[in-house]
């Protein structure tokens, strides 16, 4: 049966709850950015955002995690349980997570790389271009 998720109180207590069915290590914290939301600071550093996004279906959570190169990964869940919301969450959302940051870090090596390269062409192209020379040019008679 879903919980009752209608105030921010009741809100509160039910992600303080996921937070426990995460692990020992997780804590809560207020998120402004909406009215019914709250994060979850997980053991590894991860901020997960949970947030009621639809008033009409007070039971429905999308759940988000931000990655580093400022993209966010995000699940819909429905709240029937701190227990499920949890497991979904353990699931569903760290995999993807654990897959954006791959690759996040992928593309900024890459990144690194080619800019690196680039450097390394770039540095040596003016020594080894030859000193500009005035050119005159004459107008020949006509």
């Amino acid at each position: 049966m879903p919980v009752e998720l209608n105030t921010q109180a009741q809100f509160a207590a039910f992600v303080d709850e996921v937070a426990r069915e995460l692990g020992t290590h997780c804590r809560t914290a207020p998120d402004y950015d909406h009215i019914l939301s709250r994060l979850i600071i997980d053991d590894e550093g991860r901020a997960l955002s949970l947030r009621q996004y639809d008033g009409a279906q007070p039971t429905r959570l999308k759940v988000s995690a931000a990655v580093q190169d400022g993209s966010r990964v995000r699940i819909g869940v429905t709240a029937s349980s701190a227990r499920h919301v949890a497991q979904e969450v353990t699931r569903r959302l760290y995999p993807l997570h654990a897959q954006a940051a791959r690759r996040a870090a992928e593309l900024t090596g890459r990144d690194d790389s080619e800019a690196h390269d680039r450097r390394t062409v770039t540095r040596p192209w003016p020594a080894s271009c030859p000193e500009p020379t005035s050119r005159r040019t004459t107008a020949s008679p006509k």
